[in-house]
């Protein structure tokens, strides 16, 4: 298919400036997280942690401990496999060449109008995916080991009790569940972008708005 100058140029400024805002804006928090963690619900959240773990490792409340991080892994657990049960569906689809092209013929408004760009672009919807499940996998991980060091016998001359180790835990499952939320959220504007460059970017400022109001909110 013949690509046209027009094409390219609104390809390239769509495109770009709906990938400069997800790069930009992530980047931004992270610099938040790192040196203003009040401002984010993250910094916020790890705080709450840390006073939880302490305030169980304290009590001795191993019960406690034991049911609120099987809730966590269990939700870690089915967002990794619902990860990769998505990355894997997508590529099944993106090697069908008539999916693709009736993508691209029904919804498909400006930009270029490409096979090989749609394959490239569902690929990298299907690596966000893949870093997702890495991520939710990676998180039970942590948990499992928090979960160690929360009962460990407080009068163990071996292994002594530590908060921190155990809160250093909590918050590297914390970031690492935080992670692969994020990559579902990026996914949504990616995978739009399947369907033309004005998709992906109205889908970038629609998800950007909502990721703001999730790292800044209560929650």
């Amino acid at each position: 298919m013949l690509i046209t100058y027009s094409d390219l140029t609104l390809e390239l400024a769509l495109s770009g400036s709906a990938g400069g805002l997800l790069i930009g804006y992530h980047l931004i928090h992270l610099l938040e997280v790192r040196y203003w963690p009040a401002r984010t619900s993250l910094g916020r959240n790890n705080r709450a942690r840390a006073r939880w773990a302490s305030n169980v490792m304290a009590r001795g409340a191993d019960i406690l401990a034991v049911q609120t991080l099987r809730n966590w892994t269990m939700a870690a657990t089915f967002l990794a496999s619902t990860a990769i049960v998505i990355g894997l569906g997508i590529l099944s689809f993106a090697l069908t060449y008539e999916g693709l092209d009736q993508l691209n013929n029904i919804f498909h408004i400006a930009g270029i109008r490409s096979h090989k760009l749609a394959v490239i672009k569902a690929l990298l919807v299907v690596l966000v995916f893949l870093i997702a499940f890495v991520s939710f996998s990676l998180c039970v991980r942590f948990y499992n080991h928090a979960a160690f060091l929360l009962n460990l016998p407080r009068d163990d001359q071996e292994l002594p009790l530590d908060s921190d180790a155990a809160i250093r835990a909590l918050s590297r499952g914390a970031s690492a569940y935080n992670l692969g939320m994020r990559c579902y959220y990026v996914a949504i504007p990616l995978a739009l972008w399947l369907l033309g460059p004005i998709w992906f970017l109205a889908g970038a400022l629609v998800m950007t708005m909502l990721i703001y109001r999730l790292d800044h909110g209560l929650g």
